[in-house]
């Protein structure tokens, strides 16, 4: 769910307490925008780890499997900013959805702080339309996301920034996450992982969660979900064939663990894509 009252869109400023960390990983057929006010957090995005502190911005694209952990003993606020494509259209329309989009490709920012202000203005401005109804707020809604969106674009061609993991670590885990993602559709093991990362599958296991906040298992059946989820909505396979491309050797244990996560089954999901 992804709207504030009537809007397409959703907007939300929390802080958070010490340790906080997010229950569970997800993905969902949105965009997001991250936005960090005041803390630290780590974030796993996919297969990559980002490190955010004080006027740091991540997007994440929809249908990617993310999760948010804690990195020290500080509270932390954040902005979050969902929206569809729909949002979106006018720019398509202007410029182009690819161009548009593009803007996922890179998805860390660090805003300086000459920009914070004005960005952090069009963020308040969100929030407020988004929890208001009047006969204007949807035209207003458009136009400080389209806004937000165009500012983003030309702050990365003026500004390139890039992040790499921390530790050799880190850069290990990622390599073997990265891995992972890409077998995904083949019998993984923990052992075949661990081996990779040249670990132990034990020392591996534990690190892989410490870096990432996923167990092993965890972060491939995520991996694996989210790419039926794609075909269930882009294609017309049949839920069984689904299920084994994606890796399931069982279409029934594929349905069970596709309505735990998204509270649907694979058919209902996939009716969604009319609506979607």
């Amino acid at each position: 769910m992804l709207s504030n009252g009537q809007h397409d869109l959703y907007a939300e400023r929390v802080k958070r307490e010490q340790y906080f960390n997010m229950e569970h990983s997800h993905f969902h057929p949105y965009y997001e925008i991250y936005y960090l006010y005041s803390g630290k957090r780590r974030i796993f995005v996919n297969d990559t780890l980002y490190t955010l502190g004080r006027g740091d911005i991540l997007l994440i694209n929809k249908n990617i499997l993310h999760r948010t952990t804690y990195l020290s003993d500080e509270t932390h606020e954040r902005f979050i900013l969902n929206f569809s494509d729909q949002s979106l259209t006018p720019l398509y329309e202007k410029y182009s959805k690819q161009f548009i989009l593009n803007c996922f490709a890179l998805p860390f920012l660090s805003i300086q702080l000459n920009r914070r202000e004005y960005i952090e203005s069009l963020f308040q401005k969100l929030i407020y339309e988004s929890n208001y109804s009047d006969p204007f707020s949807e035209d207003l809604i458009n136009n400080y996301l389209q806004e937000l969106i165009i500012f983003l674009i030309r702050y990365q061609k003026t500004n390139q920034q890039s992040q790499f993991a921390t530790s050799i670590t880190d850069e290990i885990i990622q390599n073997t996450a990265k891995y992972i993602r890409c077998h995904y559709n083949q019998p993984v093991t923990l052992e075949m992982a661990a081996s990779q990362a040249n670990m132990s599958a034990t020392y591996f296991s534990r690190k892989f969660k410490n870096v990432t906040g996923f167990g092993f298992k965890e972060y491939l059946c995520k991996i694996r979900l989210t790419e039926a989820s794609k075909l269930l909505l882009e294609t017309n396979q049949s839920i069984t064939e689904v299920a084994f491309s994606c890796g399931f050797s069982d279409s029934n244990y594929f349905g069970d663990v596709f309505r735990k996560l998204k509270g649907v089954s694979p058919l209902q999901y996939r009716k969604t894509r009319e609506i979607i």
